[in-house]
C-alpha cells in the first residue's frame, strides 16, 4: 500500500493567509520533485489566488495537494510523442462564495489577450490570473457571477 499523497486544506481570510498558503504549496511542491523556479511559480500563483479570494470574495478556501498522473500534450495540433509516464505535481484548488469573475476576464486572462476588458472601479486590472495562467502548466475557472468561483491550477514536475 503506498503512503497518501501530501495536501492541505485552510480557510483563507486574511491577505497575510497567502503567504503560509504559499510556504506551504512550496513544502509540497519540493516533496513533489519540483525545480527551485517551479516552486517558487508555484508559491507566486498561490500567493496570487488566495490575495484574490480575499480581496474580490472576503475570502474562501484553499486546498493544495501533490498527485500523481499524466500531463496532457501541451500542444496537441503538434503531433509530437507525449509522456505516458505518470507524474508527479502539485494541484491548487481555490474556492469562494464572492461576485464571481467576469466571463470576459476569464477568458482574456487565459488567452493572454493583450485586448483592454472593461472593469469598473475598485474591481482590479486583473493582471494576476494571467500571471497564474503563464505560471502553472494548466488552470482552469468555473465561475458563477454573484455566486461563487473555483479556480484550479496544475503545476507539474
Amino acid at each position: 500500500m503506498s503512503s497518501p499523497l501530501p495536501s492541505f486544506t485552510l480557510p483563507v481570510r486574511r491577505e497575510e493567509d497567502r503567504f503560509a498558503c504559499a510556504a506551504e504549496g512550496v513544502r509540497i511542491a519540493r516533496w513533489a520533485g519540483l525545480s527551485d523556479r517551479a516552486q517558487q511559480e508555484l508559491a507566486i500563483a498561490i500567493a496570487e489566488l488566495v490575495s484574490n479570494a480575499v480581496r474580490h470574495a472576503g475570502g474562501g478556501e484553499i486546498e493544495v495537494r501533490a498527485i500523481r498522473g499524466v500531463p496532457p500534450n501541451p500542444n496537441p495540433s503538434i503531433a509530437s510523442p507525449v509522456d505516458k509516464n505518470p507524474r508527479l505535481g502539485v494541484e491548487v484548488i481555490v474556492r469562494d462564495s464572492g461576485p464571481g469573475i467576469d466571463p470576459k476576464l476569464a477568458t482574456a486572462t487565459e488567452e493572454s489577450s493583450s485586448t483592454p476588458v472593461p472593469r469598473l472601479p475598485g474591481q482590479g486590472l486583473g493582471i494576476g490570473l494571467g500571471a497564474v495562467h503563464r505560471l502553472m502548466s494548466s488552470v482552469v475557472i468555473r465561475s458563477a457571477p454573484g455566486i461563487s468561483t473555483e479556480v484550479v491550477a496544475i503545476k507539474w514536475a
